[in-house]
């Protein structure tokens, strides 16, 4: 089997191991240099990071890694072989119950779930470090190095020390591989640079006084979290910890305690706690943003689900039709319109304005859709179409279905199209002759579901070659009411001015139009279909 590298699979494997091995080895030499107590017990121990982290991502099968680096960095240590070997046993199960701890628990190493973060914390940082802590210090004792009585406060600066590396290394390189290239992060590299330098900054100066001023770093961490979720919660904990140890380490800053153990563990678990903190926050949020954008694209499908896929080819007549939603993306509005055959050899266009938006307009919207479908098999007058779907609307439990139509029907005739509508409450279709002139035709009718019998009337006009009808919604003349609205004149106006253009031309002008009114955003949902008669 090869890698995706092209190297056979032993080449990538032995790299891994040699990789592991590596970080694990030169993260432990800097955790060993700040070890007080004992020369093989740090508060400080990056490696448990490094090491479960591996572990997460490339699978158990990496543990010789952990175990060589382990080795490696307790062999010159200067204790005996059997310490030596116990804490490389007790430092390489860690890793390996913490990774299979966090795989049953369905760990992301995104850790873009808060249980994802609880599980980290809870069956990581604080469960499976007891081990090396446990077997680690249990080794001292047998080689000598650590007297039963100090068992207690050994353990202590252990278990505490892998914490952190749990805590504050193993997130920032899950994370950094789950989310890179980090094309998903709303946060611009720019923005990142400017962070970066922000932390280092402060830090630097926080760290450097003796008054206690940790809190101020606070707004960045929150920061990092709100603009580059995870990967910028973690780095941003890293880096501030980083600073602080090695201020603390040399007795500055608001940390420093008598004993320099619990100067780097007060240190150490103060941004502990800040880190798990932020990730969270940085949870909370991208949780937040997964459920948004599966919302959207549930909303996005059923408002595609409202509307015909495709306009029909219908012969003779040039079809096009236009559809602006507006609202929050996940809101689903309830204008439509419709283009079918009836059955008997004529055309149905089938515009219309549900009150209301979401899940409920759209419920009413699917059924005026696919009722006036229904109606036009048997219903040949357009206002008997009508008329069963404002019956439909009011066999509704709630009683609060409302909608306006208009329905126009096309029938071929010797010199062109009979088209015959009917509309219920709608806004009246306008004719733009071939000569340019422009006329509303129709009358207007009830809304749609208000009464048990509707007043409802049947219009028929004769439509010649290169003669172009605009059916639309409110929207298009309300767009930015109250402060603006599109008067009928000044549609007409609009229309007349397209005279010899294509549908699609027309319809395209008409909203573009509309839409140049102003830069803010429209206050209602805009749709519109423009019919031509070939020439």
């Amino acid at each position: 089997m090869r890698a995706l590298s092209g190297a056979p699979a032993w080449a990538v494997y032995g790299a891994k191991i040699a990789i592991i091995a590596g970080a694990y080895y030169g993260s432990a030499k800097v955790g060993l240099d700040l070890a007080f107590a004992t020369s093989s017990v740090t508060a400080i121990w990056p490696p448990a990071g490094i090491a479960l982290a591996a572990l997460v991502l490339w699978g158990p099968s990496v543990w010789p890694g952990v175990a060589l680096g382990a080795l490696l960095a307790n062999a010159w240590t200067g204790v005996p072989l059997v310490t030596v070997l116990g804490i490389t046993c007790g430092n390489t199960l860690e890793g390996v119950v913490g990774a299979h701890l966090l795989r049953a628990a369905d760990l992301r190493p995104s850790l873009e779930r808060v249980r994802d973060v609880l599980a980290l914390v809870l069956l990581a940082a604080v469960g499976s470090t007891v081990i090396a802590a446990t077997i680690g210090v249990l080794s001292l004792v047998v080689g000598d190095e650590v007297s039963i009585d100090r068992f207690g406060s050994v353990w202590r600066v252990w278990w505490l020390g892998d914490m952190g590396g749990d805590l504050l290394v193993a997130p920032v390189l899950m994370a950094a591989v789950a989310y890179w290239p980090f094309r998903r992060l709303p946060g611009r590299p720019i923005e990142a640079l400017v962070l970066a330098g922000a932390v280092v900054g402060l830090s630097l100066y926080v760290f450097g006084q003796t008054t206690n001023l940790a809190y101020l770093v606070f707004p960045l961490l929150v920061w990092g979290a709100l603009r580059f979720w995870q990967p910028g919660a973690a780095a941003a904990s890293l880096a501030v910890v980083t600073i602080a140890v090695a201020y603390t380490a040399n007795d500055h800053g608001p940390f420093v305690r008598s004993n320099p153990d619990d100067s780097l563990l007060l240190a150490q678990t103060f941004f502990g706690v800040a880190g798990v903190t932020v990730l969270l926050l940085a949870a909370v949020i991208t949780e937040r943003r997964r459920a948004e954008e599966t919302v959207e694209q549930i909303a996005e499908a059923l408002q595609e689900s409202l509307l015909p896929s495709r306009l029909p080819d219908v012969p003779g007549i040039d079809l096009a039709a236009r559809f602006r939603p507006v609202g929050a993306a996940h809101q689903v509005g309830g204008d439509f319109y419709d283009v079918f055959e009836s059955g008997d050899g004529g055309w149905v266009v089938v515009v219309g304005d549900v009150c209301g938006k979401g899940p409920h307009a759209a419920a009413v919207t699917g059924l005026a859709r696919y009722t006036l479908r229904a109606a036009a098999v048997y219903a040949q007058r357009p206002s008997r179409a009508l008329a069963v779907l404002n019956d439909a609307l009011r066999r509704e439990p709630s009683a609060r279905e409302l909608c306006t139509a208009v329905y126009a029907r096309l029938d071929r005739d010797a010199d062109g199209f009979r088209l015959t509508f009917s509309a219920g409450g709608h806004p009246l279709p306008l004719l733009l002759r071939r000569d340019g002139t422009v006329e509303q035709i129709g009358a207007h009718g009830i809304v749609l579901g208000a009464q048990p019998d509707p007043r409802l009337a049947d219009t028929t006009v004769e439509i010649h070659p290169a003669d172009s009808l605009l059916l639309y919604t409110d929207g298009l003349t309300d767009a930015y009411a109250p402060a603006r609205t599109l008067a009928a004149a000044d549609l007409e106006s609009l229309l007349a001015s397209c005279a010899g253009m294509s549908a699609g031309e027309i319809a395209e002008r008409v909203l573009r139009a509309v839409l140049d009114l102003t830069r803010s955003e429209p206050r209602d949902d805009i749709a519109l279909v423009v019919l031509r008669i070939a020439d």
